[in-house]
């Protein structure tokens, strides 16, 4: 039972003076005291609630109830501030963020500018530009852009929570991206529809209603590669289903140890009876069906054991005994299998539960008879959480760990950690948005994360010979339209905004000057990116030499060369003008730097939101603006002459004026004129 006892004399003795069960409800998770910097008869409690004591903790009332919709606080309070002279001034953690008060909690302000999410699993659409999906401890299911056409970052409002809950998984359909499956604790599923909210259990049963399902906290779930209605979720059963989720069965026997000395929750539950979902075990973490092969699926539980079906469920095999070195009952908490390789799969398992902080990560080649340990303590600081491999170049791959992300180039047999831009964070999973090549990061701490163009990196695991310069292919661009943002136009610092991809067509390159090409002798400052059509040249875009070796960006506006407009000043600028936006098609892009050269293509492509222009409608204003290109040229040619006479005359004017005012006053009268 709890209870609240005081010492006046430094903790040699007690009093109890409080027992009732306002104190605290969940001590085992959070039960901590705090007292007011000016009033010592004013006590707060910090649980599930903030309650507050003003007669020394006799008695308790609440100061922010859960869920209240007045004061907008998440419940679970794990941290409390009270300011040293000013007692009115607090702060609040929660698993929701963090809150302050300047009046003693009557008011709280949210503070929305610190991307501290913590996401259990991470997933992509299709949309242009894509969204990103993931679940958030006690923060519900989550859905938002990747980059955003509009200008500024990427602020919170964009994102739109699509259920609530821990949120765990989330599978959009890929049919309509408006729908999905969102995934919470204690087995529920729901299918969302992020527009209007109408979402709807789709949670499976058994048909034995005698027989108790046991759920992981972050149970598995996962659509059918080759059938967008078909879903699989894990208890310590498969369930199937073949109508996106209205109905279920269940396709395979218990595939964990179904040892019942795991099973003892309602038995050991603590002093203080508490189990919610999370202390479930003997569960399946991980259903994993291959990309390249109907009716293949892999699972994985919380106790150690591996399963595969070639047959779709009829026969399951255990696979779990060719994992050497993997202490028996360690988590099975990634299957990855190749989508491109019949057979071939990559897992991840941890121990950390059990103290043990050694990584683990494997590879099979045929359907698990056998796995290779490819990662180990010797290449990784931490536990190992995810993994990944470059759907089309499998030498690429990355590996997500307590303390970062890796990346591998040559299929696991070393690996680096990255840090470049990106923090030590514990990274729980990985996605490859295929079209822009993206990779995707959810972070438990440090919220989503996203590496733009992988291209580089694919190049590299290709082990492609090494030139002092390497054009990438780039990801598709678009004339997109950029509005404003939603709300005010200056959110000033309070408000958060996300990094975004800038406008334009983006290009990466490799630079490396110590790398001379054979038979270059034309040596360079600069370095060139050309583009072409399918006739010409249609621009020149220079810069000085990187100075560092390494992979660099380069934007191109999508614009030809330009003329010289007209101007009251002579143009001395060496620059090459920008002109006429160019048409949606593909293009030729040179990189030159002496006399190496790098080639690649980029497609450039309309807003495909915009459907009222046709390509005859861009080519007819193309044609007009080069018209009107053609007449500033003349006009610009004008006006430099212009501009060059009137340059002679006031050289002239002071060349009088310095020489002999009176002597020549009809002169400078005249010039004057002119």
């Amino acid at each position: 039972k709890n209870a609240l006892y005081k010492s006046t004399d430094g903790g040699f003795k007690w009093k109890k003076i409080n027992d009732k069960s306002d104190i605290g409800n969940r001590p085992f998770y959070y039960s901590e005291i705090y007292v007011d910097s000016q009033n010592e008869n004013r006590v707060y409690s910090v649980f599930t609630y903030i309650n507050v004591s003003e007669d020394g903790g006799k008695s308790f009332k609440q100061l922010m109830p859960a869920y209240n919709a007045d004061n907008g606080v998440h419940p679970d309070h794990h941290a409390w501030y009270i300011h040293p002279t000013n007692g009115k001034f607090m702060i609040d953690g929660n698993d929701g963020g963090l809150n302050i008060t300047r009046d003693r909690g009557k008011t709280w302000r949210f503070i929305g500018n610190l991307p501290v999410a913590q996401f259990y699993h991470i997933n992509v659409d299709n949309e242009v530009p894509y969204n990103v999906y993931g679940g958030m401890q006690d923060n519900g299911s989550w859905r938002g852009p990747a980059y955003s056409w509009r200008a500024q970052g990427i602020r919170n409002s964009y994102w739109q929570e699509i259920s609530f809950g821990d949120g765990f998984d989330v599978v959009p359909d890929p049919d309509n991206s408006r729908f999905g499956y969102s995934m919470s604790q204690q087995g529920y599923v729901s299918r969302y529809d992020w527009q209007t909210g109408n979402n709807y259990s789709v949670r499976p049963t058994h048909p034995d209603p005698d027989v108790q399902l046991r759920f992981n906290w972050n149970a598995a779930i996962n659509m059918d590669p080759f059938d967008s209605a078909t879903l699989y979720f894990g208890s310590q059963f498969v369930h199937k289903s073949t109508d996106k989720g209205l109905t279920w069965k269940v396709i395979s026997p218990d595939l964990t140890t179904n040892d019942p000395e795991k099973q003892k929750q309602s038995e050991s539950g603590g002093l203080t009876m508490d189990a919610t979902g999370a202390e479930n075990h003997t569960t399946i973490l991980v259903i994993e069906p291959s990309a390249v092969e109907r009716d293949v699926l892999y699972t994985g539980s919380d106790d150690g054991r591996v399963h595969i079906t070639k047959n779709g469920g009829n026969s399951w095999d255990d696979i779990s005994k060719g994992l050497k070195g993997l202490p028996q009952g360690s988590w099975i908490t990634q299957i990855k299998a190749s989508k491109t390789k019949k057979g071939h799969a990559l897992l991840v398992a941890n121990d950390y539960r059990r103290f043990n902080f050694e990584a683990y990560a494997y590879r099979t080649t045929n359907y698990g008879k056998s796995w290779t340990r490819i990662v180990d303590s010797d290449d990784v600081e931490s536990y190992a959480l995810c993994i990944i491999e470059h759907p089309e170049e499998n030498n690429l791959m990355f590996l997500g760990t307590d303390d970062g992300l890796y990346v591998s180039i040559n299929a696991g047999d070393d690996w680096v950690k990255y840090t470049n831009g990106f923090p030590t964070v514990s990274v729980k999973d990985l996605a490859i948005q295929e079209r822009e090549n993206d990779l995707v990061i959810g972070t438990f701490g440090r919220a989503a994360w996203i590496l733009d163009d992988l291209a580089p990196f694919v190049a590299f695991a290709k082990a492609q010979p090494q030139q002092p310069i390497a054009l990438y292919q780039p990801p598709t661009a678009y004339f997109a339209r950029y509005q404003q943002p939603t709300g005010s136009r200056f959110g000033a610092d309070a408000m958060f905004h996300g990094e975004n991809r800038g406008s334009g067509a983006k290009f990466k390159y490799f630079f490396d000057k110590e790398l001379k090409a054979k038979n270059d002798t034309l040596k360079s400052d600069s370095i060139y990116l050309k583009i072409y059509d399918d006739k010409q040249l249609i621009r020149t875009l220079s810069s000085k030499t990187p100075k560092e070796k390494g992979i660099h960006t380069w934007s191109w506006r999508m614009r030809e060369k330009g003329a010289d407009r007209p101007s009251r000043k002579v143009n001395t600028s060496k620059r090459e003008p920008s002109g006429v936006r160019v048409l949606p098609g593909t293009y030729r892009a040179v990189l030159e730097y002496g006399n190496t050269k790098s080639e690649t293509s980029i497609t450039i492509k309309e807003d495909p939101r915009i459907d009222e222009l046709s390509m005859a409608d861009m080519t007819s204003k193309y044609d007009a603006q080069k018209r009107l290109e053609a007449l500033s040229i003349t006009v610009s040619g004008i006006t430099e002459q212009l501009a060059e006479n009137k340059k002679k005359a006031q050289t002239f004017l002071k060349l009088m004026k310095d020489k002999d005012k009176k002597a020549y006053k009809d002169q400078i009268k005249s010039t004057d004129s002119i």
